[in-house]
């Protein structure tokens, strides 16, 4: 009996130590719409705060808070940002990130970084009749990108008349895809 009570701690210690091996960290997501004069959408721009965990990581590696923006964006970039636009399903081209910056802030008792950034497309598109959706996935399977409610999708003036954004919990996604399903349908 006790060489069985024995397996089956080691069995519950490897398989506790297997499920920390991989290190996750969530962020909380922000997206707003911006448009030009004609009411075309010309950039996504996001506002990510990071989890307690990676917020203390990065704060404590001596680095100025410059120098991680710079870093996190260089690494950003091989990743595609996290981020892929969809235009009625089709993948939108964007280019590089414009006004990215990192800065610490304080909810509640916590000191967390947020990473802001805006993400323009490569043309403007006219989204009025349409559906935008913001997909976030990670290829290394660490972040999981939260928006939790459509409030934390901020149509802005152009669009708020117009648009309504929805934000659906994927039940059981797997690390590395896409936590929720952001949906941004406009009418004509």
């Amino acid at each position: 009996m006790k060489k069985i009570i024995g397996l089956f701690a080691v069995c519950t210690l490897l398989l506790v130590s297997l499920s920390y091996a991989h290190f996750h960290y969530k962020i909380n997501a922000t997206a707003t719409l911006y448009a030009n004069d004609k009411k075309q959408l010309t950039a996504v721009g996001m506002s990510w705060v990071y989890d307690q965990q990676v917020s203390d990581m990065m704060l404590k590696s001596g680095q100025s808070i410059n120098n991680l923006a710079n870093g996190i964006m260089t690494d950003l970039v091989e990743l595609n940002y996290f981020t892929q636009l969809e235009f009625n399903g089709k993948r939108i081209a964007t280019t590089r990130p414009k006004n990215y910056q990192l800065v610490s802030i304080k909810q509640g008792n916590k000191n967390l970084l947020k990473l802001s950034f805006v993400l323009p497309l490569q043309s403007p598109l006219f989204i009025q009749g349409n559906t935008l959706s913001i997909v976030h996935t990670d290829p290394s399977a660490s972040a999981s990108i939260f928006y939790h409610h459509a409030n934390n999708i901020i149509l802005g003036e152009a669009f708020k008349s117009l648009c309504q954004s929805r934000v659906q919990a994927i039940k059981g996604f797997e690390a590395g895809e896409a936590p929720e399903l952001v949906k941004i349908r406009c009418k004509k």
